[in-house]
């Protein structure tokens, strides 16, 4: 669900967002492959569709590094997705190795997460809720834009969009739809969402400005791939977006995350497994933005092996 928590961070994050992905790297198009429909819209419908199905489907669990930064700070993590929740352990923060004091925080908010059953359930309540929301935005894309081919880079099929001047934003979030212009590219083959690109090209506001606004200008970027078997994954996500907040608080959001180094681990892997995973390893200091720079983003395991 790596892709949906993307949007959410990202068209949920203060009601909404605009969207990027840098130009996606992809495999070659086989010859294979059936010419593309003729109504591009019926293409982007297909392959949202194909995409959430394969999200559904895909119960393959993996162990890879994450890095965020942002305004304040950043930091770096050893993640592994287990079959009851994600756990991360902290290894650099703000770039530097953790203190003591910091590695025992670190240490008793794993414990916790692992021991405690309400925590736990909190915490995956509040991520179905975003993934819920980021399926909507995801359904809506076909409704919300008009789409033309714009050709093929790298295996990916490219397509411009803007918005459709009669859809009808649902909810509140959906509004950033009908201010947003950008592309989307689309894997050949798979069939999978690889990267979608936009800029808000006038303010959206919210409540007639009363609850919030984003200013013109604003950009999202997300970029998603193949990391091993078939399992895709949100590698990298840029968010640029400034505006205001309810009480006038000014918005100056600047976001970025990238996941690098993907292992397979079993698929009955469980929390507290994870956990003794995370505990037993050694801290590696790379920060997972240097790895994404050198494009050193997929070593897959067998599972089992770990």
């Amino acid at each position: 669900m790596i892709f949906h928590r993307a949007f959410r961070i990202g068209l949920v994050y203060l009601f909404s967002s605009a969207i990027f992905a840098a130009a996606p790297q992809g495999a070659g198009t086989p010859d294979s492959l059936p010419p593309l429909p003729q109504d591009p819209g019926a293409y982007v419908r297909q392959s949202i569709q194909h995409e959430l199905a394969c999200q559904d489907n895909d119960h393959s669990h993996w162990r890879y590094r994450f890095h965020r930064e942002d305004e304040k700070y950043n930091y770096d993590r050893d993640v592994i997705d287990a079959k009851d929740g994600e756990i991360a352990r902290t290894v650099l923060l703000n770039g530097l190795p953790l203190t003591q004091d910091d590695r025992q925080r670190d240490e008793d908010r794993m414990k916790k997460l692992v021991e405690d059953p309400e925590i736990r359930a909190k915490r995956d309540k509040r991520m179905r809720d975003d993934d819920e929301k980021a399926r909507q935005m995801l359904r809506a894309i076909p409704d919300a834009f008009l789409f033309k081919y714009d050709g093929e880079e790298n295996g990916m099929v490219r397509l411009t969009f803007t918005p459709n001047p009669h859809f009808v934003p649902p909810t509140r979030e959906l509004q950033v739809f009908r201010a947003m212009t950008g592309k989307v590219w689309i894997a050949r083959g798979p069939d999978r969402l690889a990267g979608i690109e936009g800029t808000l090209f006038e303010d959206v506001t919210f409540g007639w400005g009363l609850l919030g606004r984003l200013n013109k200008g604003g950009t999202f970027k997300v970029k998603q791939r193949d990391v091993g078997e078939g399992h895709w994954v949100v590698t990298s996500l840029d968010v640029n977006m400034f505006g205001k907040a309810l009480l006038f608080k000014t918005i100056n959001a600047r976001q970025k995350e990238y996941r690098t180094d993907f292992h397979r681990l079993p698929d009955t892997i469980t929390m507290a497994q994870a956990y003794e995973l995370l505990e037993k390893s050694e801290n590696n200091p790379v920060s997972a933005n240097n790895e994404a720079s050198k494009g050193e983003s997929s070593k897959p395991h067998n599972p089992g092996r770990q």
